[in-house]
């Protein structure tokens, strides 16, 4: 769940072995909005949001951790991947 400071909107993001992260989203009033993020080169296995709620980010099985941030035009957009350097 991600933390709302200020905001009238309820966040939650999940994963699966599916490779995909469903993002939910509900502002007051109104049923959940699904957005699925584009496929994941692995599985996921932990998601986290910032102190914030504004980027989530994303460990996968291999070894990458990817960060995301919803634009304004409420699209999800790739900010960065970083690779385990072992």
């Amino acid at each position: 769940w991600a933390p709302s400071v200020g905001l009238p909107v309820q966040t939650i993001a999940s994963c699966a072995e599916d490779k995909m992260v469903h993002i939910y989203s509900q502002t007051p009033g109104q049923g959940w909005v699904c957005k699925k993020l584009a496929p994941l080169e692995a599985v996921a296995w932990r998601l986290s949001w910032s102190l914030a709620g504004a980027v989530l980010a994303i460990s996968a099985a291999d070894g990458k951790v990817t960060l995301w941030k919803e634009g304004l035009d409420n699209e999800w957009r790739l900010l960065d991947s970083i690779a385990d350097a072992a």
